[in-house]
């Protein structure tokens, strides 16, 4: 209970208790009475100030200005990964809804936009490097699967094409026995091919694509240094050329 003053309260000393208007509550005159008032509401300091009271106005000042931020600090606060556990469910409903059409973000547009969600710089650059060594690495783990899809292709031709001549010719009948067990061994090779190429091992599968693109970074490279050679020597040819062709003069003059 908050003690009887022994001076009358107005309801402008009342109003003056709680402050500043800051909180978003505008402060007017009203009939030589200072009262605050939220933007399209009545104010309850001043309907209290009018039926009930110097001391209860004065109670009811005090709660409506507790409110706002009784209000503030009960709000729920996310934490750093209860925002990216929400972000990463906003995203997969966005991907379920949206086509694959979008333009995306770049490098510099994904470092900012993780920059302000919290990411560390460092950690989202080396993330972005691991994503895109694990898309070169996945791209040519398709592409050993097309090379071993188009030898397993050829073989099946080659494998049919001998069975057909062999029938054709009737070899079948005058080889007998040796040809069947060729024939039969060729078919088990065929069959470890083909599960190979169907259900391949994932670890070799996976150094298979490292040493390829090792392989093409290397031949890139050659090339490249291929190149450089043969552009300096020609520029080198081009300059001793031009030497030569001033000391000829010098000489004639």
């Amino acid at each position: 209970m908050l003690p009887v003053p022994k001076k009358p309260i107005v309801p402008g000393r009342v109003l003056s208790l709680l402050g500043g208007s800051s909180d978003g509550i505008d402060t007017v005159l009203m009939g030589g009475m200072v009262t605050r008032r939220a933007p399209g509401a009545i104010s309850m300091t001043l309907l209290c100030a009018v039926r009930l009271g110097p001391l209860v106005s004065l109670r009811c000042a005090l709660r409506q200005g507790h409110t706002t931020a009784i209000m503030a600090s009960a709000e729920k606060r996310y934490a750093a990964a209860q925002v990216r556990d929400i972000l990463r469910r906003a995203q997969q409903r966005d991907a379920a809804t949206k086509g694959q059409d979008e333009d995306g973000l770049s490098a510099a547009e994904l470092l900012e936009n993780a920059k302000d969600l919290g990411f560390s710089t460092r950690d989202v650059q080396t993330a972005l490097v691991e994503y895109e060594d694990e898309q070169r690495v996945t791209v040519a783990a398709q592409e050993i699967r097309q090379l071993q899809y188009r030898r397993l292709s050829t073989h099946a031709i080659f494998f049919a094409a001998l069975l057909g001549a062999l029938t054709v010719f009737g070899a079948w009948a005058s080889l007998g026995t040796p040809l069947l067990v060729v024939m039969i061994l060729w078919a088990t090779m065929f069959l470890l091919q083909l599960r190979g190429a169907l259900f391949p091992d994932p670890d070799k599968l996976r150094a298979a694509a490292k040493q390829r693109l090792l392989s093409q970074q290397l031949k890139h490279s050659g090339k490249q240094l291929g190149t450089a050679l043969a552009t300096g020597a020609a520029k080198l040819m081009a300059l001793s050329a031009q030497k030569i062709d001033q000391g000829v003069k010098q000489l004639d003059k």
